[in-house]
């Protein structure tokens, strides 16, 4: 089998060969489910995240434990698909993990409709540290938490589990204290080093959304997204990219040198 990993270039069974993939417009892959993605690969590294497949037999998948990476920012102008891969990522990392490797919190503006989603595949919500609303206080309280602890961390002070923010707009650390959003930019830079993630979803049709905050990001998945966006991200992906890529489940990232397009479970939400 081979595997993409945001760690790795493309790599095979056998460690002396290596199998580069050409971004190809034409492939439009079947539809599949999150079932069907974790049961052909039920065999994935703990800490580790599938985001979906290039081809049948190649899964592209996120390594909490390395991090090179950084951080995580899905781009596109149509919020709802980059809800739902960020409910693949969440719902890959459960059965290989227990609530002591894994926990997840969610900053969003329909936190209900998180709460809901989540309750199908984490019933007791034993993974989910929390889930509330952008505009709410606890919101802020969770970013200095967590930049608290990784502080502790970096100093040696505790470990504990991979922990993964998910917010899920962009817009709404906008409305945040000035204190707050400081806070997110620091964990932005060294959260990755003690295991403590950020992924972050940037609507382009969003008026007040900061694009600066994009090149901040050392990893980015693009979805697609109407023309008209695509000049304000012609300093990082080649417009080609974009142009081909397939409405709701296609994406697009950069691996290394090399980009690659995958395809991501069909969800609802």
């Amino acid at each position: 089998m081979a595997v993409i990993s945001f760690q790795n270039t493309i790599t095979t069974n056998y460690p002396a060969k290596q199998k580069r993939i050409n971004f190809r417009s034409e492939i439009e892959f079947p539809e599949f489910s999150i079932q069907h993605l974790l049961n052909t690969f039920k065999h994935i590294p703990d800490h580790t995240a599938l985001l979906g497949v290039v081809e049948e037999n190649i899964p592209v998948m996120f390594d909490l434990k390395d991090p090179k990476p950084g951080a995580i920012m899905m781009i596109n102008d149509h919020l709802p698909s980059l809800r739902r891969l960020m409910l693949t990522m969440i719902q890959s990392l459960i059965p290989s993990n227990s609530p002591n490797d894994f926990q997840y919190i969610v900053i969003s503006e329909f936190p209900d409709k998180w709460m809901k989603l989540i309750s199908e595949f984490d019933p007791e919500y034993s993974y989910c540290a929390g889930v509330v609303g952008g505009y709410e206080d606890s919101a802020e309280d969770w970013i200095i938490y967590l930049a608290q602890r990784a502080e502790d961390r970096i100093n040696g002070r505790g470990s504990g589990a991979s922990v993964v923010l998910f917010v899920d707009d962009a817009s709404q650390l906008e409305k945040l204290d000035i204190q707050v959003r400081l806070n997110y930019e620091w964990l932005l830079r060294v959260g990755s080093k003690v295991n403590i993630w950020l992924v972050t979803g940037f609507d382009l049709a969003k008026e007040g959304n900061n694009d600066k905050l994009i090149k901040n990001f050392k990893t980015r998945i693009y979805g697609q997204m109407d023309k008209k966006f695509h000049s304000k991200l012609k300093d990082i992906v080649p417009s080609f990219i974009l142009e081909n890529l397939k409405p709701n489940r296609n994406f697009a990232t950069k691996i290394g040198s090399e980009w690659i397009q995958f395809w991501a479970p069909k969800l609802q939400g």
